[in-house]
C-alpha cells in the first residue's frame, strides 16, 4: 500500500466544508516550556491557571480513578505535581484541541471527549507497564480521533455513523464513513494535525491507524517502529475503554488482537491480566 499524500489542491477540496481552527497560541507557549530545560512545576501550573476551562479539566483528570490518589486534588499546582510536568503538557495539548474544535457541542461530543481522556490515561498506564516513555503515545491517543469531533460538529448525521462504526471492524470504518460523508475521520484528523503543525509521521499515524496492513508481518512498512507503537498502544487503550463501558464490548478487537499484542511485546495472557487491572481501576 502506498502512503497517501495530500497536495494543496486535494487538501483544499477535503476541507472545503470543514472548519479547522488555527493552532492556539497557548499551545505554542506550552511547547516553549516543554523545550525549556529550566521549566518548573510553577511555570506550567501558572500558565494553565490563566485559563479557567483548562484548570477545571486538569483538576478533573488529576482526580480520575486511574491515578489512584486517595485525596481530593483541589489546585492546579497539586494536579501538575501528581500528573507530572510533561504528562500535564500532553494533556493540556489535547484539551486545547477539544476547546478549539468544539466550542458549541452536540450531545454526543461530551461522551467522545470523556472517552478520549480516559484512553489517553490508559495509554500512559500501558507505556508504564512496557517501560516506555508515555508522552508521545498519550498525545497520540488524545489526537488520533479528533476528526470525529470535527465531523460531529459539521454534520448532524454523523452521530448515527459514529454508532455504526463503533460496532464495525477497524478495516470497515473508513469505508462506512466514505459512503455516508465522502471522507473519513482519519483523513479529517490527519488534516487537523497538519494544520496544527504536528510532525508529519504523527499525522501519518492518524491517517493510517485503521489500515489492516499496518501490523501484518511481511507487508511493506507504512510507519516507523515508534509510530506503529503509538498506534498499537492507543488501540489497546481503546479496547480497555470499550470493554469497560460498552455492553457490546469491542467486537472489532479480535481481528487485530494477536498482531497488536504481539507488537506490544506482550503475551495474550499477560495483556488480559493487565486489562482486568485497568477495568478494576476504572470502576473503583
Amino acid at each position: 500500500m502506498k502512503v497517501p499524500h495530500f497536495d494543496q489542491d486535494t487538501t483544499a477540496t477535503l476541507v472545503r466544508n470543514l472548519v479547522i481552527p488555527p493552532r492556539p497560541a497557548l499551545l505554542d507557549q506550552l511547547s516553549a516550556l516543554r523545550n525549556n530545560p529550566e521549566m518548573s512545576l510553577l511555570d506550567v501550573a501558572g500558565l494553565i491557571a490563566t485559563d479557567v476551562g483548562l484548570s477545571a479539566a486538569i483538576l478533573k483528570a488529576a482526580n480520575s480513578p486511574l491515578f489512584g490518589t486517595q485525596r481530593n486534588i483541589t489546585s492546579v499546582q497539586q494536579a501538575v505535581s501528581l500528573l507530572g510536568i510533561r504528562n500535564t503538557i500532553t494533556l493540556v495539548s489535547g484539551l486545547l484541541l477539544r476547546l478549539a474544535l468544539t466550542a458549541e457541542s452536540p450531545p454526543a461530543i461530551e461522551q467522545f471527549w470523556e472517552r478520549s481522556m480516559q484512553e489517553a490515561a490508559t495509554a500512559a498506564a500501558l507505556c508504564e507497564r512496557l517501560g516506555r516513555p508515555a508522552e508521545e503515545c498519550q498525545s497520540f491517543a488524545l489526537f488520533r480521533s479528533c476528526g470525529i469531533a470535527v465531523m460531529l460538529m459539521r454534520d448532524a448525521r454523523y452521530e448515527r455513523t459514529l454508532r455504526l462504526i463503533g460496532q464495525a471492524r477497524d478495516r470497515q470504518i473508513s469505508k462506512i464513513e466514505q459512503e455516508f460523508h465522502n471522507t473519513s475521520h482519519d483523513i479529517v484528523g490527519y488534516l487537523v494535525a497538519r494544520t496544527w503543525n504536528m510532525p508529519e509521521p504523527f499525522c501519518q499515524a492518524i491517517l493510517l491507524q485503521h489500515q489492516p496492513e499496518l501490523f501484518q508481518i511481511g507487508s511493506t512498512p507504512l510507519l516507523d517502529h515508534e509510530h506503529k507503537m503509538m498506534v498499537a498502544v492507543a488501540r489497546a487503550a481503546q479496547y480497555v475503554w470499550r470493554t469497560s463501558t460498552d455492553h457490546n464490548g469491542d467486537g472489532a478487537w479480535r481481528e487485530r488482537a494477536d498482531e497488536i499484542v504481539g507488537y506490544l511485546g506482550m503475551h495474550m495472557t499477560e495483556f488480559e491480566d493487565w486489562v482486568d487491572g485497568m477495568h478494576h481501576q476504572l470502576h473503583h
